[in-house]
């Protein structure tokens, strides 16, 4: 299996917005996300995000990001990442994967343990969301993902 990595910025808002989204295109495939990272790269301040990982069923509308191959003797990515969403995905009700309240002077990383991986189904334009949400601070934060597909 080949193994790749991408990441986006979003701007917070008073409703959750995503800052990266990634999803199956053209070959129906199943990703295994086994690492993600979150954090604020506005000015820190003593406040708290809600940081939410959560299955899709549609893509969004947003800056394409290229995922980059660990292994550059492997293909290119089958997956579809986009960044500062202006359209949400469709998000899948009662299934978030990772949900963490993360002060903004702080960097959260969550890496699989073994077999534990974030798994996506072998859908077209199914995947998983990564988004954050604030009563009131309009900051921005960024979140980064690696795969294997």
């Amino acid at each position: 299996m080949a193994r790749y990595s991408a990441s986006g910025s979003q701007t917070l808002t008073t409703s959750a917005v995503t800052a990266l989204g990634l999803a199956a295109q053209s070959t129906a495939h199943r990703s295994m996300v086994y690492e993600m990272w979150f954090g604020n790269i506005g000015a820190p301040a003593d406040l708290v995000t809600v940081h939410t990982v959560q299955r899709t069923t549609t893509d969004g509308s947003g800056t394409g990001v290229t995922p980059t191959a660990i292994d550059m003797a492997d293909r290119a990515s089958q997956s579809k990442c986009l960044e500062n969403c202006t359209t949400e995905p469709t998000y899948t009700a009662n299934q978030e994967l990772l949900e963490v309240p993360l002060n903004h002077r702080a960097t959260f990383r969550w890496v699989a343990a073994p077999g534990g991986e974030l798994i996506t189904p072998a859908t077209n334009n199914f995947g998983v969301g990564f988004k954050a949400i604030h009563a009131s601070a309009t900051t921005d934060f960024r979140m980064g993902a690696m795969w294997e597909e």
